[in-house]
């Protein structure tokens, strides 16, 4: 298991600005983690459903939604951190680019970096920029960056 990154107060997240961290542990995409993620947004393409269509397709098989990497973020990043800030809320995901298709069996690596930090009225908003790259080659695969609101 890696070692938690510990953010006690604002300034913690200040002295981060700049700085990588998180480095997830690889994730394998499957066609059932497409699929459930696909049932709850009521998605359905064939190149998220037909298996033997994207294989004789230029895809080469099942891909994820461009929102799958995204959502995955949140599992990778509890991996390495533990804010003991009493209130958070995700304001936003900003900048959602996909650079190559991931398909089934790939290995998706989540990385962040804290891009800025600033006060607000109350508390302060934290700027993630976020990079997935496949585990295997190192090839971004997505970018995006979150946007998060801490307060007490």
């Amino acid at each position: 298991m890696k070692q938690k990154i510990i953010i006690n107060d604002y300034n913690d997240f200040r002295r981060l600005e700049g700085q990588q961290i998180v480095n997830s542990d690889p994730v394998e995409i499957t066609a059932e983690g497409i699929q459930d993620f696909c049932r709850g947004t009521f998605n359905d393409e064939w190149i998220h459903w037909d298996r033997e269509r994207c294989q004789e397709s230029p895809l080469g098989d099942l891909i994820a939604p461009g929102l799958y990497l995204p959502a995955l973020f949140p599992y990778m990043f509890w991996q390495v951190m533990e804010i003991n800030i009493p209130r958070m809320i995700v304001k936003g995901i900003d900048r959602i680019r996909i650079l190559k298709p991931v398909t089934i069996g790939s290995k998706i690596v989540g990385k962040a970096t804290i891009e800025k930090v600033l006060d607000r009225d109350k508390g302060i908003e934290v700027h993630y920029a976020i990079e997935f790259v496949f585990a295997e080659s190192g090839e971004t695969a997505a970018v995006c960056t979150f946007i998060n609101r801490y307060w007490d």
